[in-house]
């Protein structure tokens, strides 16, 4: 059982700044639960990377689609802008793709001309597909800024904003019924999410850090209350969408894990199920065939699809 292991060579190589968090937080009674909140954390991580990674292309695709019908291709080159454009976040992070891809074509090429008699080639012309698919979470957030937005009605044919907000964001009412309000709520959304997916990339905590949080029930309410704001700005995109995501479960799976009845799985607190050894006997079988495959057998009831498969 896992409760046996020794767990001081284990924890001894972990940072015990990184761990202090979590015996703050989690109270663990021993080595053995610290280790298992801190696996668990990152299991949930694991469950929210899917839903941040879902609305960053999301968000991405669709600000560029409908200015790329609008204003054509290199629709950032055409678009008015209230600022100057070497001030512009969004136009420095535009630059930056660019290189990036010129860095990483030079690199390649001078891989290429090692060959004796390799002929030089001219940095590619970079196609828009390229130059948008190299940006970071960061440039969606800054395009929504006042910046592209119309300074006055006669000019909104220039500007990104308001003109494709409903666009972009088909339900961008559920949020706010003002456009100018809605869409300062957006910035402030993106920015949050954005710099949580940055704490999740650098396996940070994952919960929020405040006086008011003190405890698991605590802790684990304010990464829920991230995946709220992600399903909303989801919704706020394209409802369909948002339904795609719940009927593969994405949502669902993300909830679960952080829960504090999967917590105390990782803890080894949670109680076990009391079958009979009817129950059992139906279902020894399905347990031998996940266990020796080491995959997850699935069935259907209901329109529900469930799963089983060994946990540890």
């Amino acid at each position: 059982m896992p409760q046996a292991t020794n767990y001081k060579p284990i924890i001894s190589l972990i940072s015990s700044i990184r761990l202090d968090g979590y015996r703050t937080t989690f109270r663990p009674n021993n080595e053995c639960e610290l280790y298992g909140i801190y696996i668990w954390s990152q299991h949930a991580a694991a469950s929210i990377y899917p839903l941040l990674q879902n609305l960053e292309i999301s968000l991405r695709n669709a600000v560029d689609r409908e200015a790329r019908v609008r204003f054509g291709d290199m629709w950032w080159e055409t678009i008015h802008c209230t600022k100057d454009r070497d001030e512009c976040h969004f136009y420095k992070n535009i630059e930056k793709a660019k290189e990036c891809l010129t860095r990483e074509w030079r690199k390649k090429e001078m891989r290429r001309r090692r060959g004796a008699y390799a002929q030089v080639q001219p940095v590619p012309e970079w196609s828009h597909d390229r130059i948008i698919a190299s940006t970071d979470f960061s440039t969606w957030h800054y395009v929504l800024n006042n910046e592209f937005n119309s300074p006055a009605p006669r000019d909104n044919h220039g500007y990104l904003w308001p003109k494709s907000l409903s666009k972009v964001f088909k339900n961008y009412a559920r949020i706010n019924t003002n456009p100018q309000k809605v869409r300062k709520t957006l910035i402030d959304l993106i920015f949050e999410l954005r710099e949580y997916r940055n704490r999740i990339s650098h396996h940070e905590p994952i919960w929020v850090k405040a006086p008011n949080v003190n405890d698991a029930r605590t802790a684990i309410d304010t990464i829920r209350v991230k995946i709220n704001k992600i399903e909303l700005i989801i919704e706020a995109l394209d409802i369909n969408l948002l339904k795609v995501m719940k009927k593969v479960g994405l949502f669902e799976n993300a909830r679960r894990v952080c829960s504090l009845e999967e917590l105390n799985i990782y803890r080894y607190t949670k109680p076990f199920c009391a079958l009979s050894p009817e129950q059992i006997a139906v279902i020894e079988q399905y347990c031998h065939d996940a266990k020796e495959r080491n995959e997850t057998i699935i069935w259907e009831h209901d329109t529900v699809v469930y799963g089983l498969r060994t946990l540890r």
